[in-house]
């Protein structure tokens, strides 16, 4: 057992609360909405870990494609998106090698999950390979965590094992605030993230920032909400839907937790934006 799998056990024993998942599954399925075609074939997720614990994408990419493919490396994710949401074609699989056929999505939407390797080069290949299956015409929605963050910052800093094996004595607990519960790998940067698409093939589009409130205090005070009235929690959301606007300030740059970029594959004849 990896220590991934180990500490997916814990975590989705005790995910973090609903009310800050409500407020991430909004962020992200309102960038969605922005992004991505109205109508697709088919549709590639590379991480199924917000479908596990909450309502996640599922939603938005069942109104927008026909077929919704989900991949994660470990099974206990795959099997609690599948038991969560029967209508996504869940499977066990790593993005750096994945078990589709070249073309086969018009969409690919991989929110947070390439900044779990070690090394930048491994997202490097796990881009090429996403390009690999995306169909030309098609689009992906890149997300990454934002190292100009200084939280984010900080938890990349930290020993790898000595993190892992601080959070497995004290998990259960770290659950309940929503401390990331896994080793913060290698990440890029927005300028990164363009270089990076271009290299697999892709046109870089349009980019975004996204989670400008503090995250851990955020995850505490709603955890602390769980039991509070509708209202109370309404009001709650409204605040941290309100942090979103630090995103066309000069402080977004160091307040998102992530990095959004859409980068589309070129279709045969369409003028080369990626050289």
């Amino acid at each position: 057992m990896t220590d991934w799998d180990e500490m997916a056990g814990v975590w989705l024993e005790r995910p973090a609360g609903g009310l800050w998942r409500r407020h991430s599954d909004t962020l992200n399925r309102g960038l969605l909405e922005r992004w991505l075609p109205e109508r697709l074939d088919a549709v590639l997720k590379t991480d199924l870990f917000d479908e596990a614990v909450s309502d996640g994408l599922a939603g938005v990419l069942g109104a927008r494609a026909s077929r919704v493919v989900g991949v994660d490396l470990n099974v206990e994710i795959v099997e609690a998106a599948r038991r969560r949401h029967p209508g996504i074609e869940a499977h066990v699989a790593d993005v750096r090698a994945l078990p589709f056929e070249s073309g086969s999505f018009g969409a690919i939407v991989s929110n947070s999950t390439l900044d779990h390797f070690d090394h930048e080069r491994e997202i490097t290949v796990a881009v090429g390979e996403l390009a690999r299956v995306l169909r030309p015409g098609g689009s992906l929605v890149l997300t990454l965590d934002n190292p100009s963050n200084p939280v984010v910052a900080l938890g990349k800093a930290l020993p790898r094992k000595a993190l892992n094996r601080i959070w497995r004595l004290v998990g259960k607990s770290t659950a309940r605030v929503g401390l990331a519960p896994y080793y913060m790998g290698a990440t890029l940067d927005p300028r990164g993230m363009r270089e990076t698409a271009r290299a697999a093939g892709l046109a870089p589009g349009d980019e975004t920032t996204l989670v400008h409130a503090p995250r851990v205090l955020a995850v505490m005070i709603a955890a602390a909400l769980e039991s509070r009235s509708p209202r109370v929690q309404s009001r709650f959301l409204t605040v941290l839907a309100a942090c979103e606007r630090l995103g066309s300030t000069p402080v977004g740059r160091f307040t998102a937790h992530a990095n959004a970029l859409l980068a589309v594959k070129p279709s045969p004849g369409d003028p080369s934006e990626t050289g």
